[in-house]
């Protein structure tokens, strides 16, 4: 077997790990997107996207009520 080297560097990987221990809740929230975006273009059905929809209208007037008050 062929020995395949790691392509990104120690300074970065630690630079990386060091980011992610810093920014938790930045890093789960990009994590929850992620997840979000890639369910939403590569496996909802129609059904679900209606829902979806709809969660993503009631949201958005809820804060925009939020914001004009």
């Amino acid at each position: 077997m062929e020995n395949k080297q790691n392509k990104t560097s120690k300074a970065k990987l630690q630079a990386n790990k060091r980011y992610q221990d810093k920014h938790k809740k930045e890093v789960y929230r990009n994590q929850k997107k992620s997840r979000a975006k890639n369910f939403i273009l590569n496996d909802a059905r129609i059904d679900e996207l209606n829902y979806f929809s709809e969660l993503i209208n009631n949201r958005m007037q809820e804060l925009k009520n939020n914001n004009s008050n």
